[in-house]
């Protein structure tokens, strides 16, 4: 492709962005019919992107706009299939040049980490940490990736280095969540506060994402027991984007808790109409339960299994820790366990192993397990409660 024709695409995706954003931040009451969705933008986007690179099959730009693309729409549309996407078009786009292209490694280790690989991003987002060292947001997603993997004293080094950097939107959900797994929930509550006050203020963040800050505040609110302040959180996230399937998920799990199996049910189907999740399911089957119906109850228990079955990556824990507090299959989930803890070393698998140790009557083990779980720090009242009845 010429540099003129690249030129020209890129200004026609550039105009088409301002236009869709314009009818989206601010919709005429003259213009008759409904106003487009950001899922519909994105899909004009995709569509643009698409043509440049029908002229171009070797534009690592137009690979990895797309690789972006897909990433975004994966969130707004719960489809997981768009992270395989987004990993596919990272990874042509990479094949073509790596330097200069940060933009494509961070999409392939977003996509790969979604999808639970967690392994495989942690190469690609050291190789990208090696190639942009200066560049914070590639640090923090690398502190990220080792949480996950349990690489605790690698994640504190980046997280110590990034702590200035708390009103970088990329960078302060990641140092909440350092705070919170090294037993700081009130302070990572308070990171989150700031950190959503910030979004509200910024007119170029996608709904979605507007809606996810509110998610994340909402979660460690219920999580630590402040159910009123959950529920106002998650409301207004709703009023953002009324079908966001996470709020509504969540929605689900604090109906359930304050006891309300009804409540739970009604938003947890709204939440499956958008994304099947397995721990909204095991909410609905439990709801059900409650409610006397142990026929509707079962049938969400099978509908669970298939839809496990159909996840990324390793073992579902959420599909795990049901298993484990109904009593079913205690050997297949302590197997697993045993399986991924040998590669992902991380807090909440050694409390997954743990929980399952105890299920299956090996208590000496599972306290052996259980103190790995607390070894940072953390006061995740899952973990204190495995953790009291198992050291009972």
């Amino acid at each position: 492709m010429t540099r003129s024709a690249m030129i020209a695409l890129i200004g026609l995706a550039a105009t088409s962005s301002i236009v869709v954003a314009a009818r989206l931040a601010s919709p005429s009451p003259a213009v008759a019919g409904p106003v487009m969705s950001e899922l519909d933008y994105r899909d004009i986007q995709i569509g643009v992107w698409k043509k440049a690179l029908a002229m171009d099959s070797a534009s690592a730009i137009a690979l990895g706009q797309l690789a972006g693309l897909y990433m975004q729409r994966a969130r707004e549309s719960g489809n997981e299939s768009n992270y395989a996407e987004a990993e596919m078009y990272s990874r042509r786009s990479l094949a073509l040049r790596e330097n200069r292209n940060g933009h494509a490694f961070a999409a392939l280790a977003s996509s790969l980490l979604a999808q639970h690989k967690f392994l495989a991003a942690d190469s690609v987002v050291r190789r990208l940490v090696r190639l942009e060292p200066d560049t914070p947001e590639y640090l923090a997603m690398h502190g990220e990736i080792q949480m996950e993997l349990g690489n605790y004293a690698a994640a504190m080094q980046d997280f110590q280095s990034l702590w200035p950097l708390q009103s970088n939107l990329s960078i302060a959900p990641r140092l909440a969540r350092w705070l919170e797994v090294t037993g700081r929930p009130d302070d990572a509550r308070k990171l989150l506060e700031r950190s959503l006050a910030l979004a509200k203020m910024r007119r170029d963040i996608p709904r979605e994402q507007l809606a996810w800050f509110h998610l994340r505040l909402g979660d460690i609110e219920l999580r630590y027991g402040r159910v009123r302040s959950a529920r106002q959180t998650f409301d207004a996230g709703l009023d953002v984007v009324p079908d966001d399937h996470r709020l509504l998920a969540a929605m689900a799990r604090l109906q359930s808790l304050e006891g309300n199996p009804a409540k739970a049910i009604e938003y947890g189907e709204r939440a499956m109409a958008v994304k099947l999740d397995p721990a909204t399911l095991g909410t609905i089957a439990d709801a059900y339960a409650l409610l006397g119906d142990t026929a509707e109850s079962e049938d969400y228990f099978r509908t669970m299994e298939v839809a496990v079955a159909g996840q990324p990556g390793a073992y579902h824990r959420a599909w795990s820790l049901f298993l484990l507090d109904h009593n079913r299959r205690i050997a297949e989930v302590l197997a697993n366990a045993e399986q991924e803890i040998a590669t992902r070393k991380d807090i909440y698998g050694f409390d997954l192993l743990a929980w399952a140790l105890y299920r299956s009557g090996r208590k000496d083990e599972a306290r052996a397990a259980m103190s790995k779980a607390l070894s940072t720090g953390a006061r995740d009242p899952l973990l204190l409660r495995h953790a009291a009845l198992i050291y009972k």
